[in-house]
């Protein structure tokens, strides 16, 4: 990889989720007072896939709603339009996860198996990627304070992953309308409540009558 910079790029791929309620992260307080934050009460969250390039040439980053085999589609096409760009063969770093392992994602793979390599780390060894401590301060950044809006919280995720620098940032936003609008998945366009004429797999028992016992 280092003989040829100019053919091949390594990047180490990961994920993270994060959340809009803030923990407690490097403070400034009174001694003896306990710090606090303001937490927004119903939680939400979003989820980056990203990967480093291990020379320092960049970094590809998806933000989304979900950790799903979809999103991970979304990133590998970032990644084709980076090499598209810039012409280098890439070898991809995948750790065993589900959406990585799912028939969708090893088929989305497949087809791009003319440029792209893939390398699997053995499992349950996050220490043998360099992604995996990135993520530490991004969430420091990101994650010590309250957004006022949903807007807001995904524009600070943004900003934050183009800090993490890099000589070519490729920062995608895959975050839905629906997210915004303060669903926690995709609306159905169903109205709420039971489907008119809906019936029940198993019939429901009634509920006996308890009489009164004879005297």
């Amino acid at each position: 990889m280092r003989a040829a910079p100019d053919r091949y790029e390594l990047h180490f791929e990961d994920e993270t989720h994060v959340d809009t309620n803030p923990y407690l992260a490097r403070v400034w307080h009174r001694r003896g007072c306990q710090p606090t934050v303001p937490a927004a009460g119903t939680n939400r969250r979003l989820t980056v896939f990203g990967s480093v390039e291990a020379l320092g040439r960049g970094r590809v980053e998806v933000l989304c709603a979900a950790q799903t085999s979809t999103e991970f589609a979304d990133y590998l096409a970032a990644l084709e339009a980076r090499h598209t760009v810039t012409g280098r063969q890439i070898e991809l770093v995948l750790d065993n996860g589900p959406c990585h392992k799912s028939k969708q994602s090893q088929a989305a793979l497949a087809t791009r198996d003319r440029w792209l390599h893939v390398t699997w780390l053995p499992p349950y060894s996050p220490q043998l990627n360099p992604k995996e401590r990135e993520w530490r301060s991004l969430k420091r950044d990101c994650r010590s304070h309250l957004a006022p809006d949903l807007r807001t919280f995904a524009d600070d995720l943004l900003a934050g992953l183009t800090r993490l620098g890099g000589e070519r940032c490729d920062i995608v936003d895959q975050v839905p309308d629906w997210f915004f609008a303060g669903h926690r998945r995709p609306p159905t366009g169903r109205p709420p409540g039971r489907p008119v004429g809906a019936k029940d797999r198993h019939p429901r028992k009634t509920k006996g009558t308890n009489l009164p016992a004879d005297t």
